[in-house]
């Protein structure tokens, strides 16, 4: 099998994610060479003369011709589009193919048939509420969960390449499946974007009755509505392509807020004090995790 050393690595999408991911591999040596391109022609010379990519790409179709192993890293919406670009103008070389979207099982339905036995998801739980290339950093991924996700057709090269990207990252390989990778994402990524983002869309309309609204908002409501500053597209294409594990979440968050809101002090106390205790729980099994799962 290939070793990720010897591989071009073409990268499709330069934004914060592919760019870090480029920015990383370029600047460790880990692989061959890097290619990138982006459908901004301005972001591939940025990214050629900071050292990003060592190889720019003036179309989709010449960074798919360079590439052993080829990273989808655009938007959710346009995954599959620009799979069906590239795939012609991809060699029969490639090892492997990578989508960094942060949902799988849809994504994968569509991407799996195009690609075949080189095919498989790849996300690295990492992230900024600002995107772009100008956000980009090689040490994004430095101790990141980056969860492998294979499909019914993907080949073991592939499964072994992602885990070696993985670690090439600064990060750490999960192998999970799609369905699972789904749940688990949208409880702690994909949901919480939407209860951020109602909670500042609440205090938009109190702020308009209440002027001290903004006076006295300081680390509690920064800290909850964080991840309510990222790009909207984002998050929209979360929403879309796994709304059906979102809406399970959000039943059982009606629920548990009604509990909360209706229950005596006393019992308030204890639930707050166990809310307290699942979330340590929750953060600290991120570093107990094993390497593969399902």
């Amino acid at each position: 099998m290939t070793d990720l050393k010897n591989c071009t690595v073409s990268v499709f999408g330069l934004g914060l994610l592919g760019g870090s991911l480029a920015w990383k591999l370029s600047r460790d040596g880990a692989v061959k060479s890097v290619a990138g391109w982006s459908r901004n022609p301005q972001t591939v010379r940025r990214a050629h003369e900071t050292g990003i990519i060592g190889r720019p790409c003036a179309t989709a179709e010449e960074c798919a011709a360079l590439g052993d192993i080829l990273i989808l890293a655009v938007p959710i919406r346009f995954m599959e589009a620009t799979s069906l670009k590239i795939r012609p103008a991809a060699g029969s070389g490639v090892r492997a193919v990578f989508d960094l979207a942060s949902t799988k099982t849809e994504v994968g339905r569509k991407l799996a048939p195009l690609w075949g036995p080189c095919y498989a998801g790849f996300h690295p739980m990492a992230g900024k509420e600002r995107g772009g290339l100008e956000n980009a950093d090689p040490a994004l991924f430095q101790g990141a969960v980056c969860a492998v996700v294979p499909f019914e057709n993907t080949g073991e090269e592939a499964l072994s390449l992602a885990e070696e990207l993985a670690g090439a990252l600064g990060g750490r390989p999960l192998r999970t499946g799609a369905e699972e990778h789904d749940a688990a994402a949208a409880c702690i990524s994909h949901f919480p974007v939407l209860v951020a983002a109602a909670l500042a869309l609440l205090a938009g309309e109190e702020m308009e009755r209440h002027p001290l609204v903004p006076l006295l908002a300081a680390g509690g409501f920064r800290d909850t509505t964080r991840v309510a500053g990222g790009l909207p597209e984002l998050g929209a294409d979360m929403a879309s392509t796994n709304g059906e594990q979102i809406r399970r979440l959000a039943g059982k968050f009606r629920t548990i807020l009604d509990t909360l809101l209706a229950v005596s002090p006393e019992e308030l106390e204890v639930l707050l004090a166990k809310a307290a205790r699942c979330r340590e729980t929750v953060l600290a099994g991120k570093d107990s995790g094993s390497g593969k799962r399902g």
